[in-house]
């Protein structure tokens, strides 16, 4: 898995940088602002957030269209039709917690804090897509439901598809109590289950890969930042108090 190392200053985004000409993939961090409608009160602080995203993407922000995300295994296709859809509320965007499109210069987002954001590219369509991978998501298995979707609507394989995980909680700052070990194991995803004596800890970004490579994507076509949003000061966290009054985008749009 390739990994990338970041600087320990505040930055506007991390970067998925493996098909810079063709996409831009980017996740936004705390220096950018609060993304989110649906958390706190300061809207106008969240539309200059948005307002800075699309000038650094070259879009209008209507051209940004974003999740209604609920922590569900639903996902849909984006069209022209769908721009503004987001762009003045949280309610009003998309009811998923994955988009795909494969119109140009729609840039696609999902908001999260410690939850699992990952960026789908399918050249030979070409196709793009994010998807929003929280606990309950991945326990839904997500990711591979989108990739399987996508295989299935499009008729391409596993080697067409490439895939990366943004910024997202790791596994040793995710304990997880008994009761939640069980629902892990009732959902098949004991394989990233994690345990050092007395105490469990759960890796959703493997049990992410695990999916996608299940789903058929080659593992040499996955990679991740393996940032962790609870240790780096560049990135909300929605369990540590000093920054959860926030939430990141992670965003991508065919150039």
């Amino acid at each position: 898995m390739m990994v990338f190392s970041y600087i320990i200053k505040l930055m506007k985004y991390f970067y998925w940088n493996s098909f810079k000409s063709e996409i831009s993939a980017i996740t936004t961090t705390r220096e950018v602002g609060n993304m989110a409608y649906q958390i706190g009160e300061d809207h106008e602080g969240v539309s200059k957030a948005r307002e800075i995203v699309a000038l650094d993407l070259g879009v209008d922000t209507g051209h940004m269209i974003f999740t209604h995300q609920t922590h569900s295994d639903v996902i849909k296709e984006v069209t022209s039709a769908d721009q503004g859809r987001g762009k003045d509320s949280f309610l009003s965007g998309i009811e998923a917690d994955a988009l795909y499109t494969t119109e140009r210069g729609l840039a696609l987002g999902c908001f999260h804090a410690d939850c699992v954001p990952i960026f789908v590219y399918i050249p030979s369509i070409p196709l793009v897509g994010i998807i929003h991978a929280g606990y309950q998501g991945t326990l839904k298995h997500i990711a591979y439901k989108s990739i399987m979707h996508l295989k299935e609507k499009y008729k391409v394989n596993g080697e067409d598809i490439f895939c990366h995980l943004g910024p997202a909680r790791q596994f040793y700052s995710f304990r997880v109590k008994k009761e939640d070990k069980e629902h892990i194991f009732e959902a098949g995803c004991e394989k990233a289950y994690r345990y050092d004596k007395d105490e469990g800890f759960f890796d959703a970004p493997f049990s992410n890969v695990n999916d996608l490579v299940n789903a058929g994507v080659p593992y040499k076509n996955i990679d991740s930042c393996e940032v962790d949003t609870c240790d780096d000061n560049n990135c909300y966290s929605a369990i540590l108090e000093e920054k959860k009054n926030g939430r990141m985008s992670s965003i991508i749009m065919l150039n």
